[in-house]
């Protein structure tokens, strides 16, 4: 496994300590301890990606953006890539290694966030599991920031809250869209897959709705805004 200084992305002057307090101290609390948060298993969005870019590319460079514990990040260099990781939650990163360090496998690890990087490589597949939405108003500028990360013919997998249309996209420090939204910043993209995904709690059987593009960084064939009313 390594755990190398990031060449993959510059940063700004600010700290990292400057990151939304509240965010970072709740999910360093949801990460403490020596279990598993999110389990073992590599989450859906990425085994999804990964089945479609390998119809274009057998492997390639891969970035997990808020890559937390590392199951998907395990995942990922499992399947052959050469693999970037990055979280700002020291707790979450402590167990990628782990999980890296007992399956025997590499990737570079990278504590950082988002807003005080400058992306300067692009990558084959890019990965960003429900992560990106507790940027709050920054997620926007981001989602942009990696929409410019995938290499040309390359794949980005994107996972967010969704919310109904006219509700307020910035509620608290969370972001939420909607698919229309979404469908419209990636339109010269070919979509691969486009959903609205309910998701129940089961402790509290609360519903949460969650948006997921799988997009190729290609013309599309077709026509690929779909207006849902």
């Amino acid at each position: 496994m390594k755990n190398l200084p990031c060449p993959t992305f510059v940063e700004s002057d600010a700290s990292l300590s400057s990151a939304p307090d509240f965010e970072h101290q709740r999910w360093q609390r949801l990460f403490a301890g020596e279990d598993y948060f999110y389990g073992h298993e590599p989450g859906p969005l990425a085994r999804r990606a990964v089945r479609y870019h390998r119809a274009f590319a057998a492997r390639g460079t891969a970035l997990d953006i808020g890559c937390g514990e590392g199951q998907d990040l395990a995942f990922l260099a499992s399947c052959g890539y050469e693999v970037t990781g990055f979280d700002f939650i020291p707790a979450a990163l402590d167990k990628a290694r782990k999980i890296l360090q007992t399956m025997s496998l590499n990737a570079t690890i990278c504590e950082c966030d988002l807003r005080k990087m400058e992306l300067n490589q692009q990558f084959d597949l890019v990965l960003a599991s429900n992560s990106l939405q507790f940027l709050g108003n920054d997620a926007p500028e981001c989602l942009n920031a990696l929409k410019d990360a995938v290499a040309p013919g390359g794949v980005i997998g994107v996972s967010l809250f969704a919310r109904e249309e006219g509700q307020n996209s910035v509620q608290g420090s969370v972001y939420f869209t909607t698919l229309n939204e979404i469908l419209a910043l990636f339109q010269n993209w070919q979509p691969l897959e486009a959903t609205t995904l309910y998701q129940w709690n089961l402790s509290s059987g609360a519903a949460q709705p969650f948006v997921t593009l799988i997009a190729r960084n290609i013309a599309p064939t077709r026509p690929a805004l779909i207006t849902f009313k």
